[in-house]
C-alpha cells in the first residue's frame, strides 16, 4: 500500500486528482491536506488533515508532520501556490523523507506562472508565440501599438482562470492602463474562430510520453465543455514545447489558432482542471504517473476516445458535529459525507 498526499483538496484541481486516484488500480492510500476542513476533496480521503495556507510560516512544518506521520510515497500538488514551495524544497523532501513530490524544476516554474515570461521563453525559441507587452516597459509598448490592432488583452502576468482580464479596445484605454504602476501584460487578440484548446502532456526524461489535446468552452474562466474527435494536428508542435521547457511529469498549455499555427498563451505547469476530463477520454494521468514513479512502468501515448464531456454540478452534506471534530483536531479518517448525484437512479 503506497501512501499519496494530495494537497489543494479544496480546490478544482486537486478534487481532479482525487478523482482519477479512485479510478486508478493501484492499492493507493489517499491523505489530504487543506486549510478548510470544508475542502470537497476531503471527503474522497482515508485521512485528512487541515493546513496553513502555504504563504504562512507554518506550512512547511506541518507538511512535514504530515509526511512523517503517514510515511508519505508521493506528493501530488493540487494548487498553484503550492509549486514554487514544493519545487523549492524538492529535493530536501525526497532525501529526508524517501518520497517522491511530483513537480518540475523552480525555473520552469517561474516561465509557467508568468505569462510575459511564457511569452518571451515561446519567441526565444522559435515557436508561435503571442506579441506581449509588460505595461511598465514604455519601448515594448509602444512596439506593440505598431504591430498590434485593436481590440488587445490586458491581463495579470500571473494571473489564472481569467481573472484580472481587461480588453483593450482603443489608445485611450492602452494609455490609461499603462499610466499606473501594475502586474499587467498587454498581449495581441488571439481570435478563437478555430476554438480555444487545452492540451495536457505528460513528461519523463525530457521526452512527452503522452499528450491529449482537447477542444474546450470556458465558463466563469474553466473548462464546461470538452470536445474530442480525432487526433489533433497541433500535437507536435506542443509536444516540442513542452520538451524544450524542460518540464517534469504534468504540463497543461491553453492555445489559439493564427496562420494555422497554435500559439501558447498559458502554460500550467502541472495536473489541471481538465485532469479528469482526459480521464473520460482514454487517459488517467494521474495513475500513469504514478505506476512509473513508483513501479517503473512505462508511460505510453492512449488509444482515445472521440465525444463530448459536459461538466454539471453534484452536492456534499456533511453534519457539523463532523467538522467540528476534524477542525479541533486537525486531522480526521473519518470524513462523511453524503453524496447526491446530478441523477438519482430508480
Amino acid at each position: 500500500m503506497k501512501n499519496i498526499l494530495i494537497t489543494g483538496a479544496g480546490a478544482l484541481l486537486g478534487q481532479g486528482v482525487l478523482r482519477c486516484l479512485h479510478f486508478a488500480k493501484g492499492p493507493y492510500r489517499i491523505i489530504t491536506a487543506d486549510p478548510s476542513v470544508h475542502a470537497t476533496g476531503h471527503s474522497l480521503a482515508d485521512v485528512c488533515y487541515t493546513v496553513p495556507f502555504v504563504s504562512g510560516a507554518m506550512y512547511k512544518s506541518r507538511i512535514q508532520e504530515i509526511c512523517e506521520e503517514e510515511a508519505i510515497d508521493i506528493i501530488l500538488v493540487g494548487t498553484d501556490v503550492e509549486l514554487p514551495f514544493f519545487a523549492e524544497h524538492q529535493e530536501e523532501f525526497q532525501n529526508k523523507y524517501n518520497l517522491r513530490i511530483v513537480v518540475s524544476k523552480k525555473e520552469v516554474i517561474e516561465i509557467a506562472n508568468n505569462k510575459y515570461l511564457t511569452a518571451q521563453f515561446l519567441k526565444k525559441n522559435n515557436f508561435p508565440y503571442p506579441v506581449s507587452a509588460l505595461t511598465t516597459d514604455a519601448k515594448a509598448i509602444s512596439k506593440l501599438r505598431s504591430s498590434c490592432e485593436y481590440p488587445m488583452f490586458a491581463k495579470p502576468y500571473d494571473g489564472a482562470r481569467s481573472m484580472g482580464i481587461e480588453v483593450i479596445k482603443n489608445k485611450a484605454d492602452l494609455d490609461r492602463i499603462c499610466s499606473y504602476e501594475n502586474n499587467l501584460v498587454v498581449q495581441e487578440y488571439l481570435n478563437d474562430a478555430e476554438g480555444e484548446f487545452t492540451t495536457g502532456c505528460t513528461v519523463i526524461d525530457g521526452k512527452c510520453a503522452a499528450i491529449v489535446s482537447l477542444t474546450r468552452d470556458l465558463r466563469n474562466g474553466n473548462t464546461w465543455r470538452a470536445f474530442r474527435n480525432g487526433a489533433s494536428p497541433y500535437d507536435t508542435t506542443i509536444k516540442e514545447i513542452a520538451e524544450a521547457l524542460g518540464v517534469e511529469g504534468p504540463v497543461n498549455f491553453q492555445y489559439r489558432i493564427k496562420d494555422g499555427k497554435p500559439v501558447v498563451f498559458e502554460i500550467n505547469c502541472r495536473f489541471s482542471g481538465t485532469t479528469p476530463l482526459r480521464y473520460m477520454f482514454g487517459f488517467n494521468e494521474v495513475e500513469a504517473l504514478l505506476e512509473y514513479y513508483l513501479n517503473g512502468t512505462t508511460i505510453e501515448q492512449p488509444q482515445l476516445k472521440d465525444g463530448v464531456v459536459l461538466r454539471t454540478f453534484s452536492d456534499l452534506f456533511m453534519s457539523n458535529e463532523m467538522l467540528r471534530n476534524f477542525e479541533e483536531k486537525g486531522t480526521t479518517s473519518q470524513y462523511e459525507t453524503q453524496y447526491f448525484p446530478f441523477k438519482v437512479n430508480a
